[in-house]
């Protein structure tokens, strides 16, 4: 109301105010190659200790201390040499609730007491001609003390290849390269005893997933067997709030055994609040059910650091808001003007 009766008088000192909005676009193309194909085949040739009923993968069950031979068919499929490698890793849970034969996770889970990739020995660089077919062989070399449950993990083929000078371009943005690979899994153990699962949740934390932000469970699987069919179920809170803020809600997760994974919950394009929150996460695996409630902190410098990184956030400046503050702060000016104009008119009165 205040505003509708100061702009039926005639306030010459805000005309100029009209050209203070305006809107920014700024766009940020990218490119995207994926030009590599496989120009070979790979066929695991199983040893008499496959487990029987596994076609796909190297399932096998070994004694402590024994050493078995993997091996690989390898066909070139090309007329022209290769190099192929053949590189061994220890299984572990991506953020997806997947588990990856074919790399290796950036820290591996406390409670894992061997890493199936230092178990294999890799083959170094293996030459073929043209249309050649070859057989080779990896030792895989178990632990002296015996194990409980499983250890997984793969082997990851890959033909080896010049590096190849970086494209330019005229265009801002992302040049994306795919490698493309053979990754054939490995799972060993002792013996085929049936091992309970049971999960832990370790942390949860302010965090970014593809430049986005969410917040970050981790959950442990500590033991030496794969967790099936999990589903998993999280809100989030403000501390002595009702209120649901985030949640998220995934099914049909696997996780490798002894592996830890950060279960994201989206904030949907927000941004973070400092304050204190609490999560509330349950996960189901078959009969197993395990839940949990854990308070946490966003401190104010964690937020506004991810805040900036973030791509759906528009951090650039509010032109929208600070005309309202412009704005009002003129208006304010004016008012105390006016008034104090009307002030020395009735001084200049009385004096009269």
């Amino acid at each position: 109301m205040k505003q509708s009766t100061l702009a039926n008088r005639p306030l010459k000192a805000t005309w100029w105010l009209l050209p203070l909005f305006s809107l920014l676009f700024v766009f940020f193309p990218a490119i995207a190659q994926a030009e590599e194909t496989l120009s070979f085949y790979v066929t695991p040739e199983f040893p008499e200790s496959q487990v029987e009923g596994s076609s796909s993968y190297f399932d096998l069950n070994l004694a402590a201390g024994e050493t078995e031979t993997l091996a690989l068919k390898l066909q070139n499929a090309s007329s022209e040499p290769i190099q192929v490698q053949v590189t061994p890793h220890t299984a572990y849970t991506n953020v997806h609730g997947v588990v990856e034969y074919g790399k290796d996770a950036q820290e591996p889970d406390t409670s894992l007491s061997y890493s199936l990739d230092e178990l294999i020995d890799p083959s170094g660089v293996i030459e073929l001609a043209g249309n050649e077919t070859k057989t080779i062989t990896v030792p895989l070399h178990m632990p002296e003390a015996s194990i409980e449950g499983f250890l997984a993990g793969g082997l990851r083929i890959t033909e080896i290849k010049e590096e190849q000078e970086e494209t330019t371009s005229d265009e801002e943005g992302v040049a994306i390269k795919n490698e493309f690979a053979y990754v054939i899994g490995v799972v060993v153990s002792n013996s085929r005893d049936s091992i309970q699962p049971d999960l832990d949740l370790l942390d949860v934390f302010a965090d970014q997933l593809n430049y986005r932000n969410v917040i970050s469970a981790t959950i442990q699987n500590f033991t030496p067997t794969f967790v099936n069919r999990m589903a998993v179920d999280a809100t989030v809170q403000r501390l002595g709030e009702e209120e649901v803020l985030y949640e998220a809600s995934e099914e049909m997760m696997q996780m490798a055994p002894n592996s830890n994974f950060n279960f994201p919950i989206s904030l949907q394009g927000d941004r973070f609040q400092s304050g204190e929150y609490v999560l509330k996460l349950k996960a189901i695996s078959g009969e197993e059910e395990w839940s949990w409630e854990r308070e946490f902190t966003i401190e104010a410098d964690k937020a506004r650091a991810l805040n900036r990184a973030d791509v759906t956030i528009d951090t650039s400046l509010n032109w929208w808001m600070i005309g309202s503050i412009v704005l009002g702060i003129l208006l304010l000016g004016v008012i105390l003007y006016l008034l104090i104009q009307k002030k020395q008119a009735r001084a200049n009165e009385q004096e009269q």
